[in-house]
């Protein structure tokens, strides 16, 4: 597209007549799904769908509920959220069917294993070509198989922490017994059986990956939450944390609707691989881990680290599941954050970063979730 394209319909968006501006939104919502965008119209097509989910004409409305499935930005959060609940009936329906979709869209991007928008891509065009049952098809035939490998994964898992969980057990009561004890040694021995309880709660939420087994909310507090994950993240990394200056910068007020084991699963995958890139670094690594309130219907948490960074083509590969640049890594640290945010709690997550300078990892939350019609 041109220039000249770009101008003429960022114009149309503004347009007084609502025809123009539903028409332009539909040309708005094929240039999003044939990726052709660059970052900055993709910024400037966002602020305007944004706006004109508030417009007067259902029409309108209507018209970016449907667009805003394939917009990458941190807008879409605030978009669906205004639309779902919208007065016209007609407005809801197309916004939780872009909800539905676009859960299916995340599990493509997460199950690439060459890039997401190429996946994004061949699903479209079997979609085109064969209807939208073929394109589901594909999809239940991916998440089956994501699913073996994980189920298979997790009964191999459950053999080793079984019987460790029922050791510690044994080593606490034994300890108890033992006159002279310190009171820090049970301590140790109550903390790994609490380690154990966690990674059983992690091998669930695992093994859900691929399913569709939804999430249970309730109203937390995300200090707390953010606290337990920095604490956990810099205590079960295999690496010294010594050199590493770790800062909180959470609003004691914030407060969310979420899946907590989930939630707590995706902010240590993240602050696990930022200790990570500021680990065996020349210069004194600094982790800051913020969160406040991005509007008042959403919070942005962040974590920055000053590590390593990645490179173009690592950065691109980071959130595809299997795709990891560490020598031990498996790949489902950051895909598995990805959809714990982006499935489960209808967030975004993006990640910015430069090689040799750092990572910063940005994640938008709803503070309430969006509920579909059935």
């Amino acid at each position: 597209m041109t220039e000249e394209e770009e101008q003429t319909l960022l114009g149309d968006l503004d347009a007084d007549d609502w025809s123009t501006v539903r028409e332009a939104i539909e040309q708005a919502g094929d240039w999003l799904r044939t990726q052709h965008v660059d970052d900055l119209l993709r910024s400037e097509l966002a602020s305007r769908l944004l706006r004109l989910s508030s417009h007067p004409k259902w029409e309108v409305r209507k018209a970016v509920a449907h667009a805003v499935l394939f917009l990458r930005h941190d807008a879409f959060p605030a978009v669906i959220a205004r639309i779902v609940e919208d007065e016209n009936a007609w407005v809801r329906e197309a916004a939780r069917k872009t909800l539905q979709r676009r859960s299916e869209l995340s599990r493509a991007d997460i199950h690439g294993d060459c890039r997401g928008d190429t996946i994004l891509g061949l699903l479209s065009a079997l979609e085109a070509r064969y209807g939208l049952r073929a394109r589901r098809a594909a999809l239940n035939v991916a998440d089956h198989l994501h699913h073996r490998f994980v189920r298979e994964a997790y009964h191999e898992i459950v053999r080793i922490i079984s019987p460790l969980d029922a050791s510690l057990l044994n080593l606490e009561k034994e300890l108890q017994g033992i006159p002279g004890v310190p009171d820090r040694t049970l301590l140790h021995a109550r903390r790994a059986q609490a380690r154990v309880r966690l990674i059983t709660e992690f091998l669930d939420n695992l093994r859900a990956f691929t399913t569709e087994a939804p999430a249970e909310f309730a109203l937390e507090a995300l200090v707390p939450i953010v606290k337990e994950a920095a604490e956990l993240a810099l205590s079960h990394v295999d690496l010294p944390t010594a050199g590493i200056d770790v800062h909180q910068e959470v609003e004691a007020s914030l407060n969310l609707e979420a899946n907590r084991s989930r939630l707590l699963q995706a902010l240590i995958n993240i602050i696990v691989n930022a200790v990570e890139a500021c680990s065996n670094q020349p210069r004194r690594g600094v982790l800051i881990i913020s969160a406040t309130p991005q509007t008042d219907t959403h919070i942005k948490i962040t974590v920055a680290d000053n590590g390593c960074g990645m490179s173009e083509e690592a950065l691109r590969d980071c959130v595809l599941l299997y795709s990891s640049g560490k020598a031990n890594g498996m790949g489902f640290g950051l895909p598995l954050a990805k959809k714990i945010i982006e499935i489960d709690h209808q967030g975004t997550l993006s990640i910015e970063s430069r090689d040799g300078v750092g990572t910063t990892v940005t994640v938008i939350l709803p503070v309430e979730q969006a509920r579909s019609e059935d």
